[in-house]
């Protein structure tokens, strides 16, 4: 073997981009992509991994998780390299609760310390913007994006948890974010509409399940993007929708890009792709997230957007409580905690229902869960594809293993899973970051203290 070998090739596999599937050899030195090779270049490297028969994909960005409640960046990141992710940009901000002592300042370094600590893989931030830091708003941004960390995420909905946000607030922070070349993140529900409606159903006594979905119905998430893609619309900001659930959502923001507004983009989560209603009615405040599980014709005009075009990125908005906060699971809904688990099965479980059981290309969901997020969050080419250059972030994924999802074959503390015996075909077999192997042969080898902290590159 030669002096100047690389020091892995990834041989005999299909490389799956965002434009094409083809037999080509990956070759890894120094933890980069050193090559892309045709088969039988006659290229060699010191240790040959075998990937005959799998997709060798880039590794999965992750950009949408809460690791403030049942899970943190340790459980998560680890759940995460099971199911095929290598990159996570989470959310997080500066709310006592989730361990932060002072400002949105103060939150980002408290966030980079214990990723640095606890995350066995790479690791970006968002900032979630609250009511209370308002009153810093224009001095803060700078700083936080000179740091490296260019999304912030605001809510219109959540008055009563002190994170709604004014017409006013969000025009500001737009203001602040476009002068510093960042990017809002936007949770829209017409917070006033939605605790309306809840307040009348509790008044009436109807607070069981079945009347979450009523009590924030589609036109509410619809009328806040109308709302906030107006003020991006006339400031010229870029905007990022997060969790998209509805149809009327959908073409909301399609009238938006007709009109040639400011660049949009639009995420949507596993969930909204896979469970209904039904799963409401089914498993009572397990299903409970905000924006609610909706009906099937959701669910097809969202795979629809998806084959179009129209959506940029699938995310898991995992939000994991424990079985125990949810109970009583058949009680009064509006006093449930809100969120899901998800992160070690949004890949897969995408992966299922989209290639196998729709037909959607995987070229398509690489570029929605890898190429995309990287890009949108400042962090492509190093992330998100296999090419000379980038970070060798490789999942080997095998489409012939068939498993079912469990709560207790998951790697989260949180207890639960919406997928509870679902029957899967797809599988990680091999998950590398920067050339080292995380996972193989279904064992974690991936160990504390080499996550690296990302900076993102402005818009």
């Amino acid at each position: 073997m030669t002096q100047d070998a690389c020091d892995v090739v990834i041989r005999g596999g299909v490389l799956v981009n965002s434009k094409e599937l083809r037999l080509a050899d990956v070759f890894i030195s120094n933890g980069i992509v050193d090559s892309i090779e045709l088969p039988g270049s006659g290229k060699e490297a010191r240790r040959v991994i075998d990937a005959k028969g799998k997709f060798v994909l880039p590794g999965i960005v992750e950009a949408h998780l809460h690791p403030v409640y049942a899970d943190r960046l340790d459980t998560l990141s680890k759940a995460a390299v099971y199911g095929g992710i290598t990159t996570l940009i989470p959310y997080i901000g500066a709310v006592k609760a989730w361990g932060v002592e002072g400002n949105l300042w103060d939150a980002v370094n408290y966030f980079i310390e214990e990723g640095a600590r606890d995350s066995v893989i790479d690791f970006g931030l968002h900032c979630s913007l609250v009511a209370g830091d308002m009153a810093e708003l224009e001095n803060l941004i700078p700083r936080i994006c000179a740091r490296g960390v260019r999304s912030f995420k605001g809510f219109m909905a959540y008055k009563k948890r002190g994170m709604y946000l004014s017409d006013r607030d969000l025009l500001r922070i737009l203001s602040a974010l476009k002068a510093n070349g960042g990017l809002f993140c936007v949770h829209a529900e017409n917070g006033d509409l939605c605790d309306f409606l809840e307040e009348g159903f509790a008044a009436e006594g109807k607070t069981g399940p079945e009347w979450y979905g009523p009590s924030r119905p589609g036109i509410t998430e619809a009328e806040a993007t109308f709302r906030i893609l107006s003020f991006a619309n006339v400031l010229g900001c870029p905007m990022y929708i997060v969790h998209v659930s509805t149809k009327e959502a959908l073409d909301v923001i399609d009238m938006f890009r007709n009109w040639n507004s400011a660049s949009i983009f639009v995420e949507t989560c596993t969930h909204y792709l896979t469970l209904t209603n039904e799963d409401t009615l089914r498993l009572g405040t397990l299903a409970k997230v905000s924006p609610p599980l909706r009906g099937r014709d959701d669910v097809d005009a969202l795979w629809q957007a998806i084959n179009a075009g129209k959506i940029d990125v699938i995310g898991s908005d995992t939000a994991g409580h424990m079985l125990k906060s949810k109970e009583p699971r058949f009680g009064n809904v509006f006093d449930a905690a809100s969120g899901l688990p998800g992160q070690e099965t949004m890949f897969t479980v995408t992966y299922d229902e989209g290639f196998n059981r729709r037909g959607v290309s995987l070229c398509r969901l690489v570029e929605l869960m890898a190429e995309k997020p990287a890009r949108i969050f400042g962090l492509y080419p190093r992330k998100g594809v296999l090419q000379e250059g980038s970070d060798a972030d490789v999942l080997i994924f095998d489409p012939t293993k068939e498993h079912i999802i469990t709560a207790a074959g998951t790697h989260t503390k949180t207890d639960y899973s919406m997928y509870e015996n679902r029957s899967v075909l797809g599988a990680p077999e091999l998950v590398m970051q920067r050339g080292e192997v995380l996972l193989e042969n279904g064992e974690l080898k991936a160990a504390k203290g080499r996550a690296r902290f990302l900076e993102a590159m402005g818009h």
